[in-house]
């Protein structure tokens, strides 16, 4: 094995992506539930206000406590998954330097997380600043793509090189797409937009996870390119 550190490294990076893809279909279910939920209550509330009817309530309530309960399991992977892709990264760095880049950004990735949860209360400065995470973090996926691009490189592997370069492009017009998605639901108001939000911001979940897909087929072939080495 010719880079015993990144073949550990890459290995977590893999299992990390595993655990968010769970915990983002978790995410979906919940915002999913919430939507048909307001959706249900609006009809239920006759053309009234929801916090007037005691059904439209009840309905609305019932759904958001069954979401959360999804939210939180999306909450408990994604910390689990975080602390494997910082610690895999950590590992891959010692023999490629482009996963240093990615450590980088992973951390600035914390810091704009950490903000969004300050400012939780003021909702668009929160949404913009959730926007800017999806954009650091795309370029972890950069950085870590790189990274076993030039090993790849290295062992005169094609194939595996070829493969991240043609992933990465699309990543990038997913993200494209996933943050224009959210910047649209931000700055969405009323009833009817709150709705068309809410389906917005589904539709860049699901990009997410088309994302997900592609990483992780390519990190696979990363791996097992490591481990045969």
């Amino acid at each position: 094995m010719k880079f015993p550190n990144a073949a550990k490294g890459v290995k977590k990076i893999f299992s990390a992506e595993i655990l968010k893809l769970i915990g983002t279909i978790f995410l979906i279910v919940a915002a999913i539930i919430i939507a048909v939920s307001f959706v249900g209550a609006v009809g239920t509330s006759g053309g009234a206000s929801i916090a007037e009817s005691e059904d439209a309530l009840a309905l609305l309530g019932g759904g958001v406590l069954f979401a959360g309960i999804f939210a939180f399991a999306w909450m408990v992977l994604t910390l689990i998954a975080f602390i494997l892709n910082l610690v895999g990264i950590i590992n891959a760095s010692r023999d490629e330097t482009n996963f240093k880049s990615a450590l980088l950004f992973l951390i600035v990735g914390i810091v704009t997380s950490i903000l969004a949860g300050v400012f939780y209360n003021n909702g668009t400065v929160s949404s913009l600043l959730y926007s800017v995470y999806n954009l650091v973090s795309l370029f972890v996926y950069i950085f870590v793509i790189a990274g076993a691009v030039k090993l790849a490189d290295k062992l005169n592997r094609g194939d595996v090189s070829a493969k991240g370069t043609n992933v990465l492009k699309l990543i990038i017009v997913i993200n494209i797409l996933s943050l224009i998605a959210n910047l649209i639901a931000t700055f969405m108001g009323g009833m009817v937009a709150s709705v068309t939000a809410s389906v917005l911001f589904i539709v860049a979940l699901v990009l997410g996870v088309i994302q997900y897909f592609m990483y992780l087929s390519f990190l696979s072939k990363a791996k097992k390119m490591l481990a045969e080495k």
